[in-house]
Order: C-alpha cells, then sequence, then structure tokens
C-alpha cells in the first residue's frame, strides 16, 4: 500500500474518533433543543465536568475506566437534573431569551467552580489503556481512542431502541412532534424535561470522559465543545438525532484532513465555513426539513 494512502487511512480514522465525540455532544444538545426548544450554552460543561471527574477517579483514585466512565454517567445524570431544575423549571413558558442569558449564566458558573476546585493546570487522563495498541492494517490507535467510536455506535444504537420501544421513548417523541397534543394524551412535560435533560448531560459527560484521554482538559474546555456542536447540530438539522451522527462524524473527519494538509490553524475555523455554506444553501440542514413561510 502506498504510504500516502496509509497516512490517509490514519488521518480518516482519526477523525472518526473526533467526530464520534462530536456526535455524542451533539445528540444530546439536539435532543434537548428539539423536545424543549432550550437552546443550553451550558452543554460544554457538562463535558468539561465529566472529563474532570473522570480523571479524578481513574488517574487519582485509581477506578478502573469502565466502572469510572459508570460513575461518571452516574454524576452527569444528577447534574442533568439539577439543571433542569435550575436552568428550565423556572423559565417554562418564558420568552427564549431568558432560557438563553441563564445557560451562558450558568455556563460561568460551573466553569469558576471547576477552577477553584480542580485548578488552572489542563489535565490529561492517563490509565494502562492508553499504551495498548489497536492496528487494523496500516491504521493505529491507542485502545482508550479505538473505544470512543465503539461507544458512540452503542450508544446511538440503545438510544434509537429506547426512543422506538420505551414508553419513555415515545413520550420523547411526541414531546417533539407535538408538545400540546402530546399534553392531551397524558405525557407528563415536567418528567420528560428532567429525562431529556439526564439524558443529554450523560452523553455530554460520557464524551467528556473518553475524550480526556486525547485532548487536555481545562476548565475553558467546554467553550469550544459547544460550538463545535451547535455546528454539528446545524449542519445536521436542528432536532435531528440522525442529522448530528452524520454530520458530526463529517465534521470530525473533515478538520482531521483539514490539519493534515493545509495546516493545523485551519481546522477549527473549518467548522464555521461549514455552518456558513449549510445557510447560505441548506438551511434546514442535511437531515432536517425546509419549512415552508406563509
Amino acid at each position: 500500500m502506498p504510504p500516502e494512502l496509509e497516512l490517509l487511512l490514519q488521518y480518516l480514522a482519526n477523525g472518526v474518533v473526533t467526530g464520534s465525540t462530536y456526535v455524542l455532544v451533539a445528540v444530546g444538545l439536539t435532543l434537548i433543543f428539539g423536545i424543549l426548544g432550550v437552546v443550553n450554552f451550558a452543554h460544554g460543561e457538562f463535558y468539561m465536568l465529566g472529563a474532570y471527574v473522570g480523571i479524578f477517579l481513574a488517574a487519582q483514585l485509581g477506578v478502573p475506566v469502565l466502572p469510572a466512565l459508570g460513575l461518571v454517567l452516574l454524576f452527569a445524570a444528577a447534574l442533568g437534573v439539577a439543571t433542569e431544575a435550575v436552568l428550565h423549571r423556572p423559565l417554562r413558558g418564558r420568552d427564549q431569551t431568558a432560557s438563553i442569558i441563564s445557560s451562558f449564566g450558568l455556563a460561568v458558573a460551573l466553569q469558576n467552580a471547576a477552577l477553584l476546585v480542580f485548578g488552572p493546570q489542563p489535565k490529561l487522563l492517563r490509565t494502562d489503556w492508553t499504551n495498548v495498541p489497536i492496528e487494523i492494517g496500516p491504521v493505529f490507535l491507542p485502545m482508550q481512542r479505538a473505544l470512543i467510536p465503539v461507544a458512540m455506535v452503542v450508544t446511538v444504537l440503545c438510544f434509537h431502541l429506547v426512543l422506538r420501544y420505551t414508553w419513555t421513548g415515545r413520550s420523547l417523541r411526541a414531546m417533539a412532534q407535538h408538545p400540546i397534543l402530546a399534553q392531551l394524551c397524558g405525557v407528563g412535560v415536567g418528567r420528560v424535561a428532567v429525562v431529556t435533560f439526564m439524558v443529554g448531560a450523560m452523553l455530554a459527560g460520557a464524551a467528556g470522559m473518553l475524550m480526556s484521554a486525547v485532548f487536555l482538559v481545562h476548565p475553558a474546555v467546554g467553550n469550544m465543545i459547544v460550538l463545535k456542536a451547535f455546528t454539528v447540530v446545524i449542519l445536521g438539522g436542528m432536532g435531528s438525532v440522525d442529522g448530528a451522527v452524520a454530520a458530526g462524524l463529517l465534521l470530525g473527519i473533515a478538520e482531521s484532513l483539514t490539519a493534515a494538509y493545509l495546516g493545523n490553524e485551519l481546522r477549527d475555523v473549518l467548522g464555521f465555513v461549514l455552518v456558513i455554506l449549510a445557510l447560505l444553501f441548506r438551511p434546514q440542514g442535511l437531515f432536517g426539513r425546509a419549512v415552508e413561510r406563509s
């Protein structure tokens, strides 16, 4: 196999790893927006706190990776429930601007809390899996990175099964399609809101811990992550889970190829260029539906 093709395959694999993280974060974000209509700018802080808690459990307390990930999910679920109580419940029924401003305030508060508790020094997760190699042909990945796409696929499949075959999933879909009719059919708005924030926070927290082995974690890391997540949501279509999966992988691969062939300094610019193009030529996103205005 030519060396150029081997490098291309490696870049694609790296892009899939990064894109899988974008998928996990963006699915939670699009879930919150699609069902509740809430634009949560504090969503990146769920990622950041999940990363810090995972590093604390695995690196400092010596908890194995999988049990640590389970504890991170429990922590993120509690964080999501608390966020719904503080951010969404008191402002339900008010103008959407109020929830946007309050989410900004929550993001700043969580960043400063992380700065006080964990300090400003960037951290990286190192475990026994860090140096375990996974080789598939010319592609090489440490086991910790190779598990990220696997975790994304398993999570998205489980999420689809829950949405399709459980009462909670049907309630979420009903609220997303027609909130008023769903309430008339007995769907509890409060319970759906709690579950939505809880699931969204769990997905972001899991992504944070998984990616803490790839990128440095610091209190402001959620700022860029939430921008990438909004990029994915816009590209995929607001409220579309399938669109978030496709757009997340597309953005991750595009960033990897851009960094490899055009320069790392252009990597973060690419997402915003794609958003501008999407808004110009397909504002409903890849999987969104166009809305006719009367």
